[in-house]
Protein backbone atom coordinates (compact mmCIF):
# COMPACT_ATOMS: atom_id res chain seq x y z
CA UNK A 1 0.00 0.00 0.00
CA UNK A 2 1.17 3.53 -0.64
CA UNK A 3 1.88 6.09 2.03
CA UNK A 4 -1.36 7.87 1.11
CA UNK A 5 -3.47 4.83 2.02
CA UNK A 6 -3.88 6.12 5.59
CA UNK A 7 -5.03 9.59 4.52
CA UNK A 8 -8.04 10.93 6.41
CA UNK A 9 -9.21 11.96 9.83
CA UNK A 10 -11.29 9.35 11.67
CA UNK A 11 -12.70 11.96 14.05
CA UNK A 12 -15.07 13.15 11.33
CA UNK A 13 -16.68 9.73 10.84
CA UNK A 14 -19.65 8.05 12.48
CA UNK A 15 -19.12 4.34 13.14
CA UNK A 16 -21.83 1.74 13.51
CA UNK A 17 -21.52 -1.88 14.59
CA UNK A 18 -21.76 -4.33 11.67
CA UNK A 19 -20.45 -7.62 13.08
CA UNK A 20 -20.09 -9.43 16.39
CA UNK A 21 -18.01 -12.62 16.35
CA UNK A 22 -17.02 -15.13 19.02
CA UNK A 23 -15.52 -18.33 17.57
CA UNK A 24 -15.39 -20.76 20.52
CA UNK A 25 -13.20 -23.73 19.66
CA UNK A 26 -10.87 -25.69 21.96
CA UNK A 27 -8.95 -26.90 18.90
CA UNK A 28 -7.80 -24.25 16.45
CA UNK A 29 -8.72 -25.01 12.83
CA UNK A 30 -5.54 -25.14 10.77
CA UNK A 31 -3.41 -26.12 13.78
CA UNK A 32 -4.37 -29.78 14.13
CA UNK A 33 -1.19 -31.90 14.32
CA UNK A 34 -2.75 -35.33 14.88
CA UNK A 35 -5.93 -36.82 13.43
CA UNK A 36 -7.02 -40.46 13.48
CA UNK A 37 -8.69 -39.85 10.14
CA UNK A 38 -5.11 -39.62 8.87
CA UNK A 39 -3.72 -42.19 11.34
CA UNK A 40 -6.55 -44.74 11.70
CA UNK A 41 -4.25 -47.36 13.21
CA UNK A 42 -4.36 -45.42 16.48
CA UNK A 43 -7.97 -46.48 17.00
CA UNK A 44 -7.47 -50.12 16.14
CA UNK A 45 -7.09 -52.90 18.70
CA UNK A 46 -8.87 -53.67 21.93
CA UNK A 47 -6.36 -52.10 24.31
CA UNK A 48 -6.63 -48.34 24.26
CA UNK A 49 -5.46 -47.84 27.83
CA UNK A 50 -2.83 -45.27 26.76
CA UNK A 51 -2.20 -44.06 23.22
CA UNK A 52 0.60 -41.59 22.57
CA UNK A 53 0.32 -39.54 19.38
CA UNK A 54 4.02 -38.85 18.87
CA UNK A 55 3.28 -35.12 18.66
CA UNK A 56 4.15 -32.60 21.37
CA UNK A 57 3.02 -29.00 21.74
CA UNK A 58 5.69 -26.33 21.47
CA UNK A 59 3.89 -24.35 24.18
CA UNK A 60 1.42 -25.22 26.94
CA UNK A 61 -1.60 -24.32 24.82
CA UNK A 62 -3.08 -27.44 23.30
CA UNK A 63 -6.17 -29.60 23.14
CA UNK A 64 -7.29 -33.14 22.43
CA UNK A 65 -10.81 -33.71 21.10
CA UNK A 66 -12.49 -37.13 20.92
CA UNK A 67 -15.70 -38.05 19.11
CA UNK A 68 -17.25 -40.63 21.44
CA UNK A 69 -19.51 -43.17 19.73
CA UNK A 70 -20.41 -45.59 22.56
CA UNK A 71 -19.55 -46.73 26.08
CA UNK A 72 -19.55 -50.30 27.30
CA UNK A 73 -20.31 -50.86 31.01
CA UNK A 74 -17.40 -49.35 32.94
CA UNK A 75 -16.13 -47.54 29.85
CA UNK A 76 -13.98 -44.41 30.26
CA UNK A 77 -12.35 -41.83 28.04
CA UNK A 78 -9.26 -39.84 29.03
CA UNK A 79 -7.52 -37.05 27.11
CA UNK A 80 -4.52 -34.82 27.76
CA UNK A 81 -0.73 -34.97 27.72
CA UNK A 82 1.38 -38.04 28.52
CA UNK A 83 5.10 -38.64 28.85
CA UNK A 84 6.69 -40.25 25.82
CA UNK A 85 9.56 -41.65 27.89
CA UNK A 86 9.67 -45.43 28.05
CA UNK A 87 8.10 -46.79 31.22
CA UNK A 88 6.83 -43.41 32.39
CA UNK A 89 3.15 -42.89 33.30
CA UNK A 90 3.58 -39.15 33.91
CA UNK A 91 1.11 -36.71 32.41
CA UNK A 92 -2.02 -34.65 32.91
CA UNK A 93 -5.31 -36.25 31.86
CA UNK A 94 -8.98 -35.57 32.36
CA UNK A 95 -10.97 -38.78 32.68
CA UNK A 96 -14.70 -39.28 32.16
CA UNK A 97 -16.06 -42.40 33.88
CA UNK A 98 -19.34 -43.34 32.22
CA UNK A 99 -20.42 -45.63 35.05
CA UNK A 100 -19.77 -43.17 37.86
CA UNK A 101 -20.99 -40.29 35.70
CA UNK A 102 -18.14 -38.05 36.80
CA UNK A 103 -15.03 -36.37 35.47
CA UNK A 104 -11.71 -36.15 37.31
CA UNK A 105 -8.38 -34.49 36.67
CA UNK A 106 -5.35 -36.73 37.14
CA UNK A 107 -1.82 -35.32 37.40
CA UNK A 108 1.00 -37.86 37.51
CA UNK A 109 4.53 -36.70 38.30
CA UNK A 110 7.40 -39.16 38.88
CA UNK A 111 4.86 -41.95 39.10
CA UNK A 112 2.72 -40.32 41.81
CA UNK A 113 -0.86 -39.49 40.78
CA UNK A 114 -2.92 -36.69 42.29
CA UNK A 115 -6.62 -36.77 41.40
CA UNK A 116 -9.11 -33.91 41.63
CA UNK A 117 -12.80 -34.67 41.26
CA UNK A 118 -14.64 -32.73 38.60
CA UNK A 119 -18.29 -32.44 37.61
CA UNK A 120 -21.05 -34.98 38.11
CA UNK A 121 -22.72 -35.54 34.73
CA UNK A 122 -24.17 -38.30 32.62
CA UNK A 123 -23.09 -38.14 28.99
CA UNK A 124 -25.01 -39.99 26.31
CA UNK A 125 -23.08 -40.81 23.12
CA UNK A 126 -22.58 -39.57 20.54
CA UNK A 127 -20.82 -36.49 21.89
CA UNK A 128 -17.48 -34.69 21.69
CA UNK A 129 -15.17 -34.57 24.69
CA UNK A 130 -12.31 -32.05 24.73
CA UNK A 131 -9.46 -31.50 27.16
CA UNK A 132 -7.63 -28.19 26.92
CA UNK A 133 -4.30 -27.09 28.37
CA UNK A 134 -3.92 -23.32 28.58
CA UNK A 135 -0.84 -22.35 30.55
CA UNK A 136 -1.06 -24.34 33.77
CA UNK A 137 -4.84 -24.70 33.62
CA UNK A 138 -6.28 -28.05 32.51
CA UNK A 139 -10.00 -28.15 31.75
CA UNK A 140 -12.56 -30.24 29.87
CA UNK A 141 -15.52 -29.36 27.68
CA UNK A 142 -18.39 -31.36 26.24
CA UNK A 143 -20.37 -30.78 23.05
CA UNK A 144 -23.48 -32.86 22.30
CA UNK A 145 -23.91 -33.91 18.71
CA UNK A 146 -25.22 -30.96 16.74
CA UNK A 147 -24.83 -28.62 19.73
CA UNK A 148 -22.38 -26.04 21.06
CA UNK A 149 -19.50 -26.37 23.50
CA UNK A 150 -20.82 -26.07 27.03
CA UNK A 151 -19.31 -24.84 30.28
CA UNK A 152 -16.11 -26.52 31.51
CA UNK A 153 -16.73 -29.75 33.41
CA UNK A 154 -13.46 -29.45 35.34
CA UNK A 155 -13.45 -26.23 37.29
CA UNK A 156 -12.09 -25.95 40.81
CA UNK A 157 -8.62 -27.45 41.09
CA UNK A 158 -7.90 -27.07 37.39
CA UNK A 159 -4.62 -25.17 37.95
CA UNK A 160 -1.79 -27.71 38.23
CA UNK A 161 1.18 -25.40 38.80
CA UNK A 162 1.60 -26.56 42.42
CA UNK A 163 2.17 -30.07 41.02
CA UNK A 164 3.93 -29.48 37.72
CA UNK A 165 4.83 -26.44 35.61
CA UNK A 166 3.56 -27.13 32.11
CA UNK A 167 5.51 -24.11 30.80
CA UNK A 168 8.79 -26.02 31.23
CA UNK A 169 10.26 -26.41 27.72
CA UNK A 170 12.02 -29.69 28.62
CA UNK A 171 8.75 -31.16 29.86
CA UNK A 172 6.93 -29.99 26.73
CA UNK A 173 9.51 -31.76 24.60
CA UNK A 174 8.87 -35.05 26.47
CA UNK A 175 5.10 -34.96 26.89
CA UNK A 176 2.85 -35.78 23.94
CA UNK A 177 -0.82 -35.42 23.17
CA UNK A 178 -2.35 -38.63 24.50
CA UNK A 179 -5.67 -40.42 24.92
CA UNK A 180 -7.14 -43.57 26.45
CA UNK A 181 -10.51 -45.21 25.92
CA UNK A 182 -10.86 -48.61 27.61
CA UNK A 183 -14.41 -49.87 27.13
CA UNK A 184 -15.24 -46.95 24.84
CA UNK A 185 -15.59 -46.76 21.07
CA UNK A 186 -14.18 -43.61 19.51
CA UNK A 187 -15.01 -42.42 16.02
CA UNK A 188 -12.20 -39.89 15.82
CA UNK A 189 -9.47 -38.22 17.89
CA UNK A 190 -7.74 -34.98 16.98
CA UNK A 191 -5.04 -33.00 18.77
CA UNK A 192 -3.26 -29.72 18.25
CA UNK A 193 -3.04 -26.15 19.45
CA UNK A 194 -5.77 -24.60 21.56
CA UNK A 195 -8.14 -22.22 19.79
CA UNK A 196 -9.99 -19.75 22.00
CA UNK A 197 -13.12 -19.09 24.02
CA UNK A 198 -12.91 -15.35 23.33
CA UNK A 199 -10.91 -12.76 21.38
CA UNK A 200 -9.37 -9.67 22.96
CA UNK A 201 -6.93 -6.80 22.35
CA UNK A 202 -6.91 -6.78 18.51
CA UNK A 203 -4.09 -4.82 16.84
CA UNK A 204 -3.53 -4.20 13.15
CA UNK A 205 -0.22 -5.55 11.81
CA UNK A 206 1.63 -2.62 10.24
CA UNK A 207 4.90 -1.58 8.68
CA UNK A 208 7.21 0.31 11.04
CA UNK A 209 6.24 3.53 9.27
CA UNK A 210 2.58 2.98 10.13
CA UNK A 211 1.22 1.63 6.84
CA UNK A 212 -1.04 -1.40 7.18
CA UNK A 213 0.80 -4.60 6.28
CA UNK A 214 -1.15 -6.45 3.61
CA UNK A 215 -0.76 -9.51 1.41
CA UNK A 216 -2.96 -10.04 -1.63
CA UNK A 217 -5.35 -7.40 -0.34
CA UNK A 218 -5.77 -8.96 3.10
CA UNK A 219 -5.02 -7.25 6.38
CA UNK A 220 -3.69 -9.04 9.45
CA UNK A 221 -4.70 -8.63 13.07
CA UNK A 222 -3.05 -9.92 16.20
CA UNK A 223 -5.39 -10.79 19.04
CA UNK A 224 -5.29 -12.49 22.38
CA UNK A 225 -6.99 -15.89 22.38
CA UNK A 226 -8.75 -16.20 25.71
CA UNK A 227 -8.02 -19.45 27.51
CA UNK A 228 -9.58 -21.13 30.51
CA UNK A 229 -9.00 -18.35 33.02
CA UNK A 230 -7.18 -15.05 33.42
CA UNK A 231 -4.54 -13.50 31.14
CA UNK A 232 -1.90 -16.13 31.93
CA UNK A 233 -4.21 -18.69 30.32
CA UNK A 234 -4.44 -16.64 27.10
CA UNK A 235 -2.02 -16.65 24.17
CA UNK A 236 -1.37 -14.62 21.03
CA UNK A 237 -2.41 -15.38 17.47
CA UNK A 238 -2.49 -13.74 14.06
CA UNK A 239 -5.69 -13.58 12.03
CA UNK A 240 -6.11 -12.83 8.33
CA UNK A 241 -8.82 -10.20 8.08
CA UNK A 242 -10.85 -8.92 5.13
CA UNK A 243 -12.93 -5.85 6.10
CA UNK A 244 -15.42 -6.76 3.37
CA UNK A 245 -16.17 -10.08 5.09
CA UNK A 246 -15.12 -10.02 8.76
CA UNK A 247 -17.01 -13.25 9.40
CA UNK A 248 -14.46 -15.09 7.25
CA UNK A 249 -11.44 -14.07 9.34
CA UNK A 250 -9.17 -17.02 9.95
CA UNK A 251 -6.29 -17.78 12.28
CA UNK A 252 -3.00 -18.14 10.43
CA UNK A 253 -0.27 -18.05 13.10
CA UNK A 254 0.40 -18.84 16.75
CA UNK A 255 2.99 -16.74 18.62
CA UNK A 256 4.55 -17.97 21.85
CA UNK A 257 7.52 -16.66 23.81
CA UNK A 258 10.34 -17.81 26.08
CA UNK A 259 11.77 -15.91 29.01
CA UNK A 260 12.82 -16.73 32.54
CA UNK A 261 13.15 -20.41 31.63
CA UNK A 262 9.51 -20.96 30.61
CA UNK A 263 7.32 -20.88 27.49
CA UNK A 264 4.51 -18.34 27.77
CA UNK A 265 1.52 -16.99 25.90
CA UNK A 266 2.47 -13.30 26.29
CA UNK A 267 -0.10 -11.26 24.39
CA UNK A 268 -1.86 -7.89 24.07
CA UNK A 269 0.74 -6.27 21.83
CA UNK A 270 1.64 -5.26 18.29
CA UNK A 271 3.52 -6.76 15.32
CA UNK A 272 5.27 -4.45 12.87
CA UNK A 273 7.40 -5.20 9.82
CA UNK A 274 10.71 -3.35 9.83
CA UNK A 275 11.42 -2.79 6.13
CA UNK A 276 14.88 -1.36 6.84
CA UNK A 277 16.00 -4.50 8.68
CA UNK A 278 13.79 -6.93 6.72
CA UNK A 279 12.40 -8.50 9.87
CA UNK A 280 9.40 -8.39 12.18
CA UNK A 281 9.45 -6.54 15.48
CA UNK A 282 6.98 -7.49 18.18
CA UNK A 283 5.98 -5.88 21.47
CA UNK A 284 3.77 -7.66 24.00
CA UNK A 285 3.01 -7.49 27.68
CA UNK A 286 4.22 -10.37 29.75
CA UNK A 287 5.38 -11.49 33.15
CA UNK A 288 4.79 -14.20 35.71
CA UNK A 289 1.04 -13.76 36.07
CA UNK A 290 -0.97 -13.68 38.25
CA UNK A 291 1.89 -12.04 40.19
CA UNK A 292 1.61 -8.25 39.70
CA UNK A 293 4.24 -6.67 37.53
CA UNK A 294 3.69 -7.37 33.82
CA UNK A 295 5.75 -5.17 31.54
CA UNK A 296 6.29 -4.47 27.87
CA UNK A 297 8.58 -7.04 26.26
CA UNK A 298 9.98 -7.15 22.72
CA UNK A 299 11.26 -9.63 20.16
CA UNK A 300 12.69 -9.39 16.65
CA UNK A 301 12.83 -12.13 14.06
CA UNK A 302 13.33 -12.80 10.36
CA UNK A 303 10.76 -15.62 10.59
CA UNK A 304 7.42 -15.12 8.88
CA UNK A 305 5.32 -14.66 12.00
CA UNK A 306 2.15 -14.34 9.93
CA UNK A 307 2.11 -18.07 9.25
CA UNK A 308 2.63 -21.19 11.36
CA UNK A 309 3.72 -21.70 14.97
CA UNK A 310 6.57 -19.68 16.47
CA UNK A 311 8.32 -19.70 19.83
CA UNK A 312 10.43 -16.56 20.18
CA UNK A 313 12.69 -15.34 22.97
CA UNK A 314 11.66 -11.93 24.25
CA UNK A 315 13.18 -9.39 26.63
CA UNK A 316 11.89 -6.52 28.66
CA UNK A 317 11.74 -3.31 26.63
CA UNK A 318 13.70 -0.58 28.44
CA UNK A 319 10.81 1.89 28.50
CA UNK A 320 9.96 3.57 31.82
CA UNK A 321 6.96 2.32 33.79
CA UNK A 322 5.71 2.78 37.33
CA UNK A 323 4.25 -0.49 38.63
CA UNK A 324 3.27 -2.33 35.46
CA UNK A 325 2.76 -1.62 31.79
CA UNK A 326 0.59 -3.25 29.16
CA UNK A 327 -1.04 -3.09 25.73
CA UNK A 328 1.79 -1.44 23.76
CA UNK A 329 1.76 -0.14 20.19
CA UNK A 330 4.98 0.33 18.20
CA UNK A 331 6.16 2.53 15.31
CA UNK A 332 9.26 4.19 13.91
CA UNK A 333 8.50 7.92 13.67
CA UNK A 334 11.08 10.40 12.41
CA UNK A 335 13.81 7.77 12.57
CA UNK A 336 13.07 6.91 16.21
CA UNK A 337 11.32 3.88 17.69
CA UNK A 338 8.23 4.95 19.64
CA UNK A 339 5.98 2.88 21.85
CA UNK A 340 2.64 3.90 23.34
CA UNK A 341 1.49 1.88 26.35
CA UNK A 342 -0.63 1.97 29.47
CA UNK A 343 1.42 2.75 32.57
CA UNK A 344 -0.04 1.36 35.78
CA UNK A 345 0.52 3.89 38.55
CA UNK A 346 -1.64 2.34 41.28
CA UNK A 347 -2.97 -1.13 42.13
CA UNK A 348 -4.96 -0.33 45.27
CA UNK A 349 -7.38 0.71 46.47
CA UNK A 350 -8.40 1.30 42.85
CA UNK A 351 -6.46 0.25 39.77
CA UNK A 352 -5.22 3.32 37.88
CA UNK A 353 -3.41 3.55 34.55
CA UNK A 354 -2.85 6.12 31.83
CA UNK A 355 -1.16 6.33 28.39
CA UNK A 356 2.55 7.04 28.05
CA UNK A 357 4.54 7.63 24.85
CA UNK A 358 8.24 6.73 25.02
CA UNK A 359 10.91 6.98 22.32
CA UNK A 360 14.48 5.87 21.70
CA UNK A 361 17.27 8.10 20.47
CA UNK A 362 17.40 8.79 16.70
CA UNK A 363 18.93 5.82 14.90
CA UNK A 364 18.85 3.58 17.99
CA UNK A 365 17.86 -0.03 17.59
CA UNK A 366 14.73 -1.45 19.16
CA UNK A 367 15.76 -2.61 22.61
CA UNK A 368 17.91 0.39 23.41
CA UNK A 369 16.74 2.71 26.24
CA UNK A 370 13.63 4.80 25.71
CA UNK A 371 12.64 8.03 27.43
CA UNK A 372 9.14 9.29 28.15
CA UNK A 373 8.03 11.90 25.63
CA UNK A 374 4.51 12.50 26.91
CA UNK A 375 1.86 11.15 29.26
CA UNK A 376 -1.78 11.94 30.00
CA UNK A 377 -1.84 12.26 33.79
CA UNK A 378 -5.48 13.36 33.71
CA UNK A 379 -6.56 9.88 32.60
CA UNK A 380 -7.39 7.35 35.32
CA UNK A 381 -8.42 4.21 33.42
CA UNK A 382 -7.09 4.61 29.89
CA UNK A 383 -5.52 1.71 27.98
CA UNK A 384 -5.88 -0.07 24.61
CA UNK A 385 -3.09 2.02 23.10
CA UNK A 386 -2.83 2.50 19.32
CA UNK A 387 -0.38 4.50 17.20
CA UNK A 388 -2.03 5.26 13.87
CA UNK A 389 -0.73 7.21 10.89
CA UNK A 390 -3.15 9.16 8.69
CA UNK A 391 -1.38 10.57 5.64
CA UNK A 392 1.64 12.46 6.98
CA UNK A 393 0.11 12.82 10.43
CA UNK A 394 0.34 10.50 13.43
CA UNK A 395 -2.37 9.95 15.99
CA UNK A 396 -2.31 8.27 19.37
CA UNK A 397 -5.53 6.60 20.42
CA UNK A 398 -6.63 4.95 23.64
CA UNK A 399 -9.81 3.81 25.31
CA UNK A 400 -10.99 5.55 28.47
CA UNK A 401 -13.13 3.15 30.47
CA UNK A 402 -14.00 5.81 33.06
CA UNK A 403 -15.32 8.25 30.44
CA UNK A 404 -16.49 5.45 28.10
CA UNK A 405 -15.01 6.87 24.91
CA UNK A 406 -12.18 6.32 22.44
CA UNK A 407 -9.77 9.22 22.89
CA UNK A 408 -7.75 10.70 20.02
CA UNK A 409 -4.44 12.43 20.87
CA UNK A 410 -1.53 14.04 19.10
CA UNK A 411 1.99 12.76 19.86
CA UNK A 412 2.24 15.14 22.81
CA UNK A 413 -0.76 13.25 24.20
CA UNK A 414 -2.92 16.34 24.02
CA UNK A 415 -6.49 15.22 23.54
CA UNK A 416 -7.90 16.29 20.18
CA UNK A 417 -11.29 14.64 20.40
CA UNK A 418 -12.79 11.19 20.30
CA UNK A 419 -14.08 8.65 17.81
CA UNK A 420 -17.81 8.79 17.16
CA UNK A 421 -18.31 5.08 17.76
CA UNK A 422 -20.39 2.92 20.12
CA UNK A 423 -18.47 2.20 23.31
CA UNK A 424 -18.84 -1.48 24.14
CA UNK A 425 -18.18 -3.08 27.51
CA UNK A 426 -14.73 -3.71 28.98
CA UNK A 427 -11.65 -1.85 27.71
CA UNK A 428 -12.19 -1.96 23.93
CA UNK A 429 -9.21 -1.02 21.76
CA UNK A 430 -9.85 1.80 19.24
CA UNK A 431 -8.23 -0.12 16.40
CA UNK A 432 -9.28 2.13 13.50
CA UNK A 433 -8.05 2.06 9.91
CA UNK A 434 -9.23 2.62 6.29
CA UNK A 435 -10.31 -0.44 4.34
CA UNK A 436 -8.32 0.49 1.22
CA UNK A 437 -6.00 3.09 -0.26
CA UNK A 438 -8.78 4.55 -2.41
CA UNK A 439 -9.68 8.21 -1.74
CA UNK A 440 -12.79 8.45 0.41
CA UNK A 441 -12.56 4.79 1.47
CA UNK A 442 -14.60 3.49 4.37
CA UNK A 443 -12.94 3.08 7.74
CA UNK A 444 -13.43 0.29 10.25
CA UNK A 445 -12.93 -0.08 13.98
CA UNK A 446 -12.04 -3.58 15.16
CA UNK A 447 -12.34 -4.00 18.90
CA UNK A 448 -13.77 -6.37 21.53
CA UNK A 449 -16.19 -6.32 24.43
CA UNK A 450 -15.91 -7.54 28.01
CA UNK A 451 -18.33 -10.46 27.81
CA UNK A 452 -16.95 -13.50 29.65
CA UNK A 453 -17.05 -17.22 28.86
CA UNK A 454 -18.36 -19.36 31.72
CA UNK A 455 -17.43 -16.81 34.42
CA UNK A 456 -19.14 -18.83 37.17
CA UNK A 457 -16.61 -21.62 36.53
CA UNK A 458 -13.54 -19.86 35.16
CA UNK A 459 -13.76 -16.45 36.82
CA UNK A 460 -12.73 -13.19 35.16
CA UNK A 461 -10.44 -12.97 32.14
CA UNK A 462 -12.11 -14.91 29.33
CA UNK A 463 -13.31 -11.96 27.24
CA UNK A 464 -14.49 -11.27 24.65
CA UNK A 465 -16.55 -10.93 21.54
CA UNK A 466 -14.88 -9.35 18.52
CA UNK A 467 -16.80 -6.23 17.47
CA UNK A 468 -16.43 -4.68 14.01
CA UNK A 469 -17.71 -1.17 13.21
CA UNK A 470 -17.76 0.66 9.91
CA UNK A 471 -18.02 4.28 8.78
CA UNK A 472 -18.45 5.48 5.18
CA UNK A 473 -16.37 8.11 3.47
CA UNK A 474 -13.17 9.30 5.16
CA UNK A 475 -12.41 12.99 4.73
Amino acid sequence: MSADSTAGDPRGLRFEITHRLRPVDPLAPGFVVFDTDRSPEALKGEDKSRVLTGRSPAAPFGAVVADVAAHEPGGTVALGLGSGEEGSADGVMVVYDSTAGRTRLEVTVEGVTTAVEGAQLQLTPPYQFAVAVTGNAVTALVRPEGGEWGEPVVGEGRNVRHLVDLRDPDLLARWEYAFAAPGTRLRRVRAGYFGQVGIRDPQLVTHADGRPYTRSGSFFLTAGCAGMGFAQEAHWAVWEFDPRAPERMRQVAKLFFTHDGVVTGDNAGHVVYDDERERFALVVCGGDLPTPGVHVRYAQTAEDVLSGVHVLPNERLPAPSTLSAWEPSLARIGGRWHTLYADVVRFAPDLEFHPVLAAAEPGAELGEPMDVQARDRSARRTEGCVLRRAGARWWALATDDAERRYKVYDLDLRQLGALDAPYVSGGPHPQVFPVSEEPGADWVVVTFDGSQYAPDVLGYGTEGELVVMRAPGAR
